[in-house]
């Protein structure tokens, strides 16, 4: 009788472990689902009226950029990738923009990759905009930056405004959203 106890004993931990495994990926998923969320991606990026983290970046040109190069005119600072579906359906949008807003600030776009890869990215999607690379978490993760297309109104080196950037509208609502602050 003692074997089937222990057999028995056996099933019952492998079940309870079998649902451990169950119970946290369902959570997980949840987890995930949730950043999929407006309220999920609200929460991230630095919060509005934190002094904006300062960098150091090259644009594709070679040309030196950070955050006091772009002192006196707001910049919307766009955190997105090439692999990002959203990133490439932005670009239309951001490049219109850029232009049409060109008199009242400015835009940088930062793309989660290497040189070579951003390269390529700005040529086939024709990105009007400066962009520079950055090719590991460092960046994002100052400005606390989970998903792309994601975008901050920086004005004064003062956050103004944040959220995610999918389309025009989206960046006409980081600017409405610094003015109501």
């Amino acid at each position: 009788m003692s074997g089937i106890w222990l057999v028995s004993y056996i099933a019952l931990w492998a079940v309870v472990l079998f649902q451990g495994v169950v119970i946290f990926v369902l959570l997980r998923q949840l987890g995930v689902i949730y950043l999929g969320t407006a309220q999920g991606v609200a929460n991230d990026g630095l919060d509005v009226g934190t002094e904006a983290p300062d960098f150091s970046v090259s644009g594709l040109d070679g040309e030196p950029l950070s955050l006091a190069s772009f002192r006196g005119a707001p910049l919307v600072l766009i955190f997105g990738s090439p692999t990002c579906a959203p990133c490439r359906g932005l670009i239309p949008d951001l490049n219109a923009f850029a232009q049409d807003r060109a008199e009242e600030l400015r835009v940088l776009f930062l793309s989660r990759s290497d040189d070579e890869s951003a390269r390529r990215f700005a040529s086939e999607q024709n990105i009007e905009v400066p962009i520079a690379a950055h090719p590991d978490e460092e960046l994002p993760n100052k400005y606390e930056a989970r998903v792309t297309p994601f975008g901050f109104l920086v004005d004064d080196g003062v956050i103004r405004a944040k959220g995610l950037t999918n389309n025009r509208e989206h960046l006409e609502l980081l600017l409405r959203n610094a003015a109501a602050n």
